[in-house]
Formats: C-alpha cells, sequence, structure tokens
C-alpha cells in the first residue's frame, strides 16, 4: 500500500516525458488488476485513488472471483474492512477451510453482509459443530454447494431456503438424508462421495429433477434394493449416472429411460457386475446411453461380454484397473457400429490381438486412449497402421502410456508411409 501511496503522492513534471500513474489509461488500469494474484493485491490497488476504484469496479463485473476465507485470517482489521466493502460484492466463488476459526464470527458477518452475489461455496474440513453454514442462510443466490467433512457423525444442519437457484450439491465423508434438499426445484446434480445414506421420507424428493447423481463408495442404513428401487422411481430425467457397486438388484436402475452416461466401480469387497442390468440394455440395444466406464476387478464373463457387445448406442467404452478383461471378450464387440473412442486403463491381460479385433469390427473407432497395459505393444501399432491405410482408408489416434510400444515405431517405415492414417501420441493418457 505505502509503494502505491508513493506514486500517488509525487508531483507530477511537466518538463518530464514521463506518465504519472494518475494517468493512465482505464483500460491500462484494467490489465494491471488482471496481472494481480491475490484479490486483496487488487484491493489495495483500488484504493489508491478514485480512478482506480472506478477502473476496478468496471473490471470486476465481467470477472468470477474467487474468495478464500483463510487468506483473509492473516490480514488486520483495516484491511480485512477495505476488501469486503470494495471487493465483497463482486466475490462469487467462495472458499472456507473450517479447521480456520480464529476470526470465524468477524468472517461470518463480513461474508454475510457484504458478499450477496456468492454463487458457489466450497466448505473443506467440516465437524459437526459447522458455525461457518448460518452464511448460507443468509444468501440468495448459491448455485452450488460443496461440503467435504472432517468428522460428521451426525446430519449437518443446514438451511438452503433462500436459494431457490441452487443447482449442485455435494457431500463428502458425511451423513445424508435428503432432508435439507427438498424443495430446489433447479437442483440437476447431487454428489455423495463417502457418505451414509439413511432412507429417510424425503431421501427421494430431491432426486426428481437431477440430470447427474453421484453415489461413490457410500454406505446406506438400508437395504441396496430400496436405494435402487428410489433411484429408478424418482430419477426419470436423469442423464448421467456413477455408482459404486453393482450387484444384486442393481438392474431396476437399467429401466432410467434418459440414462446417456453411466460410469460403475467395485465397491468393498464385491466385484459383481450385474447380469440383468446388462441384459436389459442389451434388450434396448444400449437405448440412449453413449459413455460406459466400468472401473475395478469386475468379473467378466463370455455372457457379460456379449451383453455388453449389444449395447449399439455406445460412443465410449471405458475400462480401467481389471485384469479379468481379455482378448477373447473382445470376439464379443460385434454390434458397437458408433463407437468411436476406446479407453484402457491397468488392463494388463489384454494384447494387441483383442484391440485389434475392436479396430476392424468398430469401423468408427477413431481414438483409442492406453495407459499402464504391458501387454500392448509396437506390433499393435503397425497393424492399426495397415488395418486403417490400405483397407479402410479411416483415421485413428493412439494415446499411450505405459505399454510396451517404444518411440522407434514411429520411423518404422509402414508408419511414415504418406498413406498412414495412424497418429501415435506419447502422452498423459487420462479419462
Amino acid at each position: 500500500m505505502s509503494a502505491f501511496a508513493g506514486l500517488q503522492a509525487q508531483p507530477q513534471d511537466k518538463g518530464s516525458s514521463k506518465c504519472h500513474i494518475l494517468c493512465l489509461h482505464e483500460e491500462i488500469i484494467r490489465h494491471l488488476f488482471a496481472h494481480l494474484p491475490r484479490l486483496s493485491d487488487k484491493v489495495r490497488l483500488a484504493c489508491v485513488a478514485p480512478k482506480f476504484r472506478q477502473a476496478f469496479e468496471s473490471w470486476a463485473r465481467t470477472q468470477k472471483h474467487t474468495l478464500d476465507a483463510e487468506d483473509v485470517e492473516q490480514m488486520a482489521l483495516p484491511d480485512i474492512i477495505n476488501l469486503f466493502k470494495v471487493a465483497g460484492p463482486f466475490v462469487r466463488v467462495l472458499m472456507v477451510n473450517c479447521a480456520s476459526f480464529q476470526k470465524e464470527s468477524l468472517l461470518v458477518e463480513f461474508i454475510s453482509e457484504y458478499c450477496k452475489n456468492i454463487e458457489e461455496i466450497y466448505y473443506t474440513n467440516v465437524t459437526d459443530e459447522f458455525r461457518y453454514r448460518t452464511i448460507m442462510s443468509r444468501l440468495t443466490h448459491l448455485r452450488r454447494v460443496s461440503i467435504d467433512c472432517m468428522d460428521a457423525e451426525d446430519v449437518l444442519s443446514l438451511d438452503l431456503d433462500g436459494n431457490s437457484d441452487l443447482e449442485s450439491f455435494e457431500l463428502i465423508n458425511g451423513c445424508y438424508t435428503g432432508k435439507h434438499l427438498c424443495g430446489f426445484d433447479k437442483l440437476q446434480r447431487l454428489v455423495l462421495r463417502d457418505c451414509l445414506l439413511w432412507n429417510s421420507g424425503e431421501f427421494g424428493i430431491p432426486l426428481r429433477k437431477l440430470r447427474t447423481l453421484v453415489l461413490d463408495d457410500c454406505c446406506f442404513e438400508v437395504m441396496n434394493q430400496s436405494l435402487y428401487q428410489k433411484v429408478a422411481e424418482c430419477c426419470e430425467e436423469l442423464e448421467e449416472l456413477s455408482f459404486s457397486g453393482c450387484d444384486a438388484n442393481f438392474e431396476i436402475i437399467a429401466q432410467l429411460p434418459n440414462l446417456q452416461r453411466c460410469t460403475l466401480k467395485t465397491w468393498m469387497t464385491s466385484n459383481e457386475l450385474n447380469l440383468g442390468f446388462l441384459s436389459t440394455l442389451a434388450e434396448k440395444k444400449g437405448n440412449k446411453l453413449s459413455y460406459f466406464k466400468l472401473t475395478g476387478q469386475f468379473e467378466i464373463s463370455n455372457e457379460h461380454a456379449r451383453f455388453l457387445g449389444q449395447l449399439s448406442s455406445l460412443r465410449e467404452l471405458y475400462w480401467c484397473e481389471n485384469d479379468v478383461l481379455e482378448d477373447d471378450h473382445f470376439k464379443f464387440f460385434n454390434e458397437l457400429p458408433l463407437l468411436k473412442r476406446l479407453g484402457l486403463s491397468f488392463c494388463g491381460r489384454v494384447t494387441d490381438v483383442g484391440l485389434m479385433r475392436l479396430i476392424r469390427k468398430c469401423l468408427q473407432l477413431d481414438r483409442i486412449d492406453i495407459k499402464n497395459c504391458d501387454e500392448i505393444t509396437d506390433q499393435f501399432v503397425l497393424n492399426a497402421v495397415y488395418c486403417c491405410g490400405k483397407a479402410t482408408h479411416r483415421t485413428l489416434v493412439l494415446n499411450v502410456e505405459g505399454t510396451r510400444i517404444s518411440s522407434t515405431v514411429l520411423m518404422h517405415p509402414d508408419y511414415l508411409n504418406p498413406q498412414n492414417m495412424v497418429k501415435l501420441n506419447f502422452t498423459n493418457v487420462t479419462f
């Protein structure tokens, strides 16, 4: 602040060609704000002169500002007052580490009073006390709330009633009943990770308008059948589902009419991939399902593979961390005419043979991502070059990491041939 004050106090030298900082064009001042790292730094610059304050307000309206409550805890009271008075109305995202509570009451009051336009809140290290929760009850524009609990053994008491535009709610390592999410007609995304789910009367109400539902490593206070039944009955508009576990009674989930993206993970000691779920989808040729990801050591039989191979609507298929999937299973992937992208990660029994079977059958396939699959070799690349070049004249991108494919294949005459349609990339593979 003193440096800025010094600049302000310097007299303007009429005989000098130098430009005083107060003579800067407003557009240049806006660029200065964009390059300062912290919101508190931007506020200090804004307080240099009314011209800078005006430029800040004009610039801030076009930005999505984030306030980290932990940073504010380190500031002196005069700086805190300036921060909230100047920047408070422009804060859209709030980060709160609930383990930092030296000025908890003060920050709650300042945030509630000056930051009326907050749209997103991300809480971490939440406990049963959770004093910062009162901020939510005093806001009216929240669209996204995330609560990551450190030690919350009971159902947290939340008041979100004033935020009718709430679209997304995430709870990690907590207890969930659905009680505090009733009445939010715009809620489209619900994420529950490592949570205990209670079968309350309100559990199904927030599910009715959802587009995305993530139930990751959750424990159920009721039998799974009851949970599956509620999801199937209430989530008529659901488009994306991520779920840990796919065991008995899961087949009812296949009745979801608008399901487009599905991610399934093994859960605890259960490696079962419900055959009824796959067969029901296969009867409808996959219905609207375009994205399917399986993570974990699911027990895959030929019958599982046969049903998977009948999901004709699939455009993307991913297998992760599965040593059961093998080349013979690819024999059954015969009805995937729309498949464009395949991903394999830590699938140690899949070899060049299995992948080439898929390339020959799926003529729309134009991208394969492979990570840490030890049996994939240079020969796969050369076989793909031949298949996609002379045989079908189609492009194919191969992104590989942690395989037996070596960089020397890039210098092979077949790969360097102008007719080659395959592009090989050694890159970090994520999916």
